[in-house]
């Protein structure tokens, strides 16, 4: 599947997602929970090779938004790179809700 997809109500991360390419992802995100008002979002982040601050923010956004609509952000097989600028970034969280149900790496 490619980056910015959505099939089967799945959304694909970039193998990027960092300072330089949060900017081009943030209106296919704003887009993704305005169609999908009501549900929850997964997020397929297998592909992440590199991410930071920026990229990690933007899916702490992403989870703050779509709770507050009353859904939740389930991302699916996120990659070792991404789990750990989360570790290191403080946002464990969304990593932990995956591992504590057995869907994580």
């Amino acid at each position: 599947m490619t980056a910015g997809t959505v099939a089967a109500g799945t959304f694909v991360l970039p193998e990027e997602l960092t300072i330089f390419t949060v900017g081009e992802w943030l209106p296919r995100v704003r887009e993704l929970v305005d169609r999908v008002a009501g549900e929850s979002i997964v997020v397929d982040a297998s592909e992440v090779q590199e991410a930071d601050g920026a990229g990690v923010q933007l899916l702490v956004s992403l989870a703050n938004t779509v709770a507050a609509r009353g859904a939740a952000l389930v991302l699916s097989t996120p990659s070792a790179a991404l789990a750990k600028a989360c570790a290191d970034l403080g946002a464990r969280f969304l990593i932990d809700t995956l591992e504590s149900t057995g869907s994580g790496t």
